[in-house]
């Protein structure tokens, strides 16, 4: 049993991990501002501190007693387009002091959710983890300064780190609001409310999807599993679709048919995801289920 600390507990990805860390019969702190997550996604046996991720400092002898970390706290992608400053002060400042908390005090794994959007745009082969970051987005800016953060402490401090880059991950508790949610639960509200699906582009831009459910997974086994220290991984289906097939494989699953609105491109969105996973296949035995398969 370990005591383990999970930021963004309310959120879609931070409370699947902490319902599965009570599950192995964890002792799970959660720290969460509740600025896009909600207070009933957190599982009722985790201790909740509703707090912004830039007090961490504050929570010293909470940390004291923490041997995990999970850090899943961020600034949701569309709200950096409203308020960059504030998304830089979250997914890079945040990131820092959490890092320094955990030094300070004594973690033994500090596991950090990063995001495919580092790259930016990639032409004409696979990404892999070697792939250099080049980000056209200020999400991919503010969490790549995260990244960075964690790559320094895992060298310079020894902390015990793994990066996890996710790609366009869904499932149960996704938020459907178009600021702060994921393309799979917004499409499949407007479906299920008889409103018109929204595209942003042309619709043929390819996106590659991960079940929340093994995002867990390779978060669990990126903490258990030596061979994750100091590594980035990504986490994605290998399975592209397009934003127009997708929206028509919803459509089908729900049975209901609705208008498509195309819209102009959000700012910095990337056109085409083709990414390589064997590296966590090798290194832990994690493989991501296509989303094909899933809806």
């Amino acid at each position: 049993m370990a005591t383990i600390l999970v930021t963004g507990v309310a959120g879609f990805i931070g409370s699947h991990i902490a319902e599965q860390l009570l599950k192995e019969n964890n002792i799970v702190i959660g720290i969460d501002d509740l600025s896009a997550g909600y207070q009933q996604n957190i599982p009722p046996k985790v201790v909740f501190i509703p707090t912004d991720i830039l007090n961490i400092g504050n929570y010293d002898s909470i940390m004291k007693d923490v041997d995990v970390v999970f850090h899943n706290a961020a600034s949701k992608k569309n709200i950096c387009l409203k308020n960059p400053s504030r998304d830089m002060q979250v997914n890079g400042i945040g990131t820092l002091r959490l890092l320094q908390s955990a030094v300070k005090n004594g973690v033994t794994k500090f596991v950090h959710a990063s995001t495919g959007s580092v790259y930016g745009e990639v032409f004409g082969k696979k990404i892999t983890e070697d792939t250099p970051r080049n980000p056209v987005s200020l999400y991919g800016i503010s969490k790549t300064a995260g990244e960075t953060y964690v790559q320094y402490f895992n060298k310079a401090y020894e902390l015990n780190t793994t990066i996890l880059r996710y790609f366009h991950v869904y499932g149960e508790r996704q938020e459907s609001n178009e600021d702060t949610g994921g393309v799979v639960a917004i499409f499949t509200d407007q479906i299920k409310k008889g409103k018109p699906i929204t595209i942003h582009g042309d619709g043929l831009q390819k996106r590659v999807f991960t079940h929340v459910s093994d995002i867990v997974k390779a978060n669990i086994e990126a903490w258990k599993n030596y061979d994750s220290e100091g590594q980035i991984y990504n986490c994605a289906s290998s399975e592209q679709i397009t934003i127009e097939n997708l929206a028509m494989k919803l459509m089908e699953k729900y049975e209901v048919i609705v208008n498509i609105k195309y819209k102009d491109a959000l700012p910095g969105d990337i056109y085409n995801f083709d990414v390589d996973c064997s590296a966590i296949k090798k290194d832990l035995g994690i493989s991501f289920n296509p989303i094909n398969k899933v809806i």
